[in-house]
């Protein structure tokens, strides 16, 4: 077993040693340490007719970048079924992402919001409607109620990504919040929550402002957004350390017709339980369960163990998400295989839409043109 603290110094030392070195690159680009040239963003942004006028065409590349990050700000009802999760006030990071406003965030900042207020960099307040919010790949898109002369950020071919190259984390709260960080791994993330990113982008060290934040790419451009805190980055064989999970922008680039023209992606429309489960080797063990959910109105309780779906017995969590959503849909009643106290029981159970049990009003479509 590795020394955590000493691998923990380790890296914070490594971390501030390369903040104030990018620092310094940002002042003196020509005196710049070669290995830390992966941080230059290496393709400039145009400083010319699309810019805001007042000086800003003369702005670097990173002053612009930090033009198109802007503040989320949501109140949520007291009624929302997710305040006692998330809370009622919430705050995180939007990406201005085309060239009439469209923002990308992360969706549980905005999940049931009765508004929603942006902040853009030169404090500017605009209230914004949700234009989509997708539990599938976990992103929302909103929209400011006026133009703001802002340019978006370009965005990756996040599937050319690779593990150990460096990026930069990016929050609204102004470049003395900006991290630099590596890239832990691309792969698949499955949470508890009946949830599962595909090629979800692991970076390290981690970071608190991670909530709808910017992953930025040396060339400047968006390879995802962030979405939470993992303690699951294995950065060689032997050790494991704290990191950050963010949403592929590919698998934004994916459902944007759906998310711009339904409020969601097609995929959003599965069957869901309530349930927050955890593998282990004895099944699928239920840590908490949603009030009102599905699952709780069929007397499922946390504690509980599934072990089968409609007599299939359980591999693994992705097991189990694989039977209910590419089986079933939404309304349909399912049965699970439950053992409680060493007694099993057959629990019908019957689905539900989350999107509609959610406190949502219908998201008002809206087309866009994206850059390319």
């Amino acid at each position: 077993m590795c020394n955590f603290n000493l691998v923990s110094d380790r890296i914070l030392g490594t971390l501030v040693s390369v903040i104030c070195s990018l620092l310094t690159l940002m002042a003196f680009p020509t005196a710049a340490d070669p290995l830390l040239q992966p941080f230059e963003l290496h393709a400039p942004i145009e400083t010319e007719s699309k810019l805001p006028s007042s000086g800003a065409a003369l702005a670097g590349p990173m002053e612009q970048v930090m033009r198109s990050v802007v503040r989320v700000d949501a109140l949520v009802p007291e009624t929302a079924r997710t305040a006692s999760t998330y809370g009622r006030e919430r705050t995180g990071t939007g990406v201005v992402i085309d060239a009439n406003g469209l923002i990308l965030t992360v969706g549980y900042i905005v999940a049931e919001a009765s508004s929603v207020l942006v902040t853009f960099s030169d404090g500017d307040k605009v209230p914004s409607e949700i234009v989509a919010y997708d539990h599938a790949s976990g992103v929302a898109l909103l929209r400011a109620s006026k133009h703001i002369a802002t340019r978006p950020i370009k965005l990756a071919k996040s599937d050319t990504t690779t593990k150990g190259e460096h990026a930069l984390i990016i929050p609204f709260n102004g470049e003395d919040a900006v991290r630099a960080v590596k890239i832990g791994k691309i792969k698949e993330f499955i949470g508890g929550w009946e949830y599962v990113l595909d090629d979800a982008i692991h970076t390290f060290p981690p970071s608190t402002d991670f909530a709808g934040s910017a992953l930025l790419s040396q060339k400047g451009e968006l390879l995802g957004v962030g979405a939470l805190v993992t303690i699951d980055i294995d950065i060689d064989p032997k050790i494991r350390v704290p990191g950050n999970v963010f949403i592929p922008i590919s698998a934004v680039k994916g459902i944007l017709g759906d998310l711009l023209t339904s409020g969601r992606s097609s995929e959003s429309h599965r069957p869901w339980i309530g349930l927050h489960l955890k593998e282990t080797k004895d099944g699928i063990k239920v840590s908490a369960v949603e009030d009102e959910s599905p699952a709780a109105v069929s007397g499922i309780q946390p504690g509980d163990t599934i072990v089968a779906v409609e007599q299939h017995k359980l591999k693994s969590l992705t097991h189990f998400y694989h039977k209910v959503w590419s089986e079933h849909e939404p309304g349909d009643k399912i049965h699970l295989l439950v053992v409680r106290d060493e007694q099993y029981a057959n629990v019908p159970v019957e689905t539900v839409d989350l999107h509609k049990w959610l406190n949502f009003e219908k998201a008002t479509p809206a087309i866009t043109e994206l850059e390319d």
